[in-house]
């Protein structure tokens, strides 16, 4: 019952990444309450809302780095952040790298720091540019 729940609000996030809904839309979307919602969420996702929401847009970001040839200005904008040094933080939080135009090699070396970096037992999250630690 709630996995279903769950999927359709994913579904829903990925719909609207670039919206900023507060988290009351979500519950309202697995007809949850907000309370509820926050805590059935991050036990089946393991992240929290925001975090989650946070690692798509970043995953976009580095899609977007590595595929185009938008500044990283533009990118870090469209990914929420309204400063470059904001969005370089996040990213190097979550990649190990500066947000720069990502040659195969690099996103190689990416993949191979993280996997070096997991604990026993934690998960290693696939991403269609780079592997990702959840």
């Amino acid at each position: 019952m709630y996995t279903e729940r769950i999927l359709g609000v994913l579904v829903f996030i990925h719909r609207n990444l670039d919206d900023r809904l507060p988290l009351e839309a979500y519950a309202k979307v697995a007809h949850f309450s907000p309370y509820h919602f926050h805590r059935i969420f991050r036990g089946m996702v393991g992240e929290s809302l925001a975090e989650h929401i946070r690692r798509l847009r970043l995953e976009r970001a580095a899609m977007r780095l590595r595929h185009t040839d938008w500044a990283i200005i533009e990118i870090a904008l469209e990914a929420g952040y309204e400063a470059h040094e904001a969005f370089t933080r996040a990213f190097r939080a979550l990649w190990g790298l500066q947000p720069i135009t990502l040659p195969a090699g690099q996103e190689r070396d990416a993949r191979r720091r993280l996997r070096s970096r997991a604990l026993p037992g934690e998960r290693i999250c696939q991403s269609s540019a780079i592997t990702h630690r959840r």
